[in-house]
């Protein structure tokens, strides 16, 4: 039997030098605040907690550009 290809997920395109990812869709935004959720209780210094970070981080740029407030800016 031949071997099938696995298509695997490729990263979130960085959104600034630091590698953060960036959040493109409400739907991505949403899948990003359940990512935080879920790795919100890893201690600092593990891989868990730098993709915290990077989520937060994507998170707040995403609110901060789509903030009905202060979007007129």
């Amino acid at each position: 039997m031949p071997f099938e290809p696995i298509a695997t997920p490729t990263k979130p395109t960085p959104a600034n030098d630091r590698g953060s990812p960036r959040i493109a869709s409400i739907d991505e935004y949403e899948a990003a605040t359940e990512r935080v959720r879920a790795l919100a209780d890893y201690p600092e210094g593990t891989p868990q907690a730098d993709e915290l970070a990077g989520l937060v981080e994507a998170i707040m740029e995403w609110d901060k550009t789509h903030d009905d407030a202060t979007s007129w800016h």
